[in-house]
């Protein structure tokens, strides 16, 4: 049975005993813990005590105006090996595809973008329509269709990405194969019809590049409104 905290309050309900566990406002990414011995206490994922901490972190949140690239550098690749992505947002400019690259050089990072991206992903229209598009020696990785900046008839992107970092600590030839990922999209055309795709794709040039950042763009103009956050996922 595990051990009650002494901040926690015991009184009596119908003959039993019922206790009432220290109490958060939700803030900061609060989440209930417990450390070795049981104890129940509210931590947040910058708690650096030696109690037990998840190992799917939110890192960062944010929803604004942009106008500019969605990138991320010097992220914590020491404690996170694996990310998560999830994003919406309008283009400044109409009508141009979204790409991903990795980063690397930490807070002061900068595109990998050498012609070694491989990529493919599936995309299907209303009507049980669709095509696949792959293509590799690339310096980037193409994510969807075209996408429009119309909002009064929906049009902007949303995704989901799944990334995989390589990095020092990889045996043999696992560095070469560690950068990779794997994404679901979706945007609504220019006639408010619907459509999705589902890909994979995966830097492959040597066995020493290792990312510590990522960026999304458009193939022209900025991405405006946005609402994106970003998960770790622990070692």
């Amino acid at each position: 049975m595990s051990k009650i905290q002494t901040n926690q309050i015991q009184h009596t309900q119908n003959g039993a005993a019922v206790f009432t566990l220290p109490t958060a406002d939700g803030s900061n990414g609060q989440f209930l813990k417990t450390n070795a011995s049981g104890v129940l206490s509210f931590a947040t994922p910058t708690d650096t005590n030696t109690d037990t901490l998840p190992d799917y972190v939110k890192l960062q949140r944010a929803t604004g105006g942009g106008g500019a690239n969605l990138t991320f550098d010097n992220l914590d690749v020491a404690t996170y090996k694996i990310f998560d992505f999830w994003a919406c947002f309008v283009p400044e400019s109409d009508a141009y595809y979204p790409y991903f690259r990795f980063r690397t050089g930490g807070a002061s990072g900068s595109d990998i973008s050498s012609g070694a991206y491989g990529y493919g992903y599936r995309e299907t229209y209303p009507n049980n329509n669709g095509g696949n598009i792959s293509a590799h020696g690339q310096n980037e990785i193409r994510l969807h269709g075209s996408v429009g900046n119309n909002t009064n008839n929906g049009e902007g992107f949303r995704i989901n990405i799944r990334m995989f970092f390589a990095d020092s600590s990889d045996n043999g030839s696992t560095p070469r194969l560690g950068n990779f990922i794997s994404w679901g999209a979706s945007r609504h055309d220019g006639n408010s019809d619907y459509r999705s795709a589902t890909g994979n794709g995966a830097y492959n040039a040597d066995n020493s590049t290792y990312p510590t950042g990522f960026t999304i763009f458009m193939g022209g103009g900025a991405i405006n409104a946005q609402s994106y956050a970003l998960y770790g996922l622990k070692r």
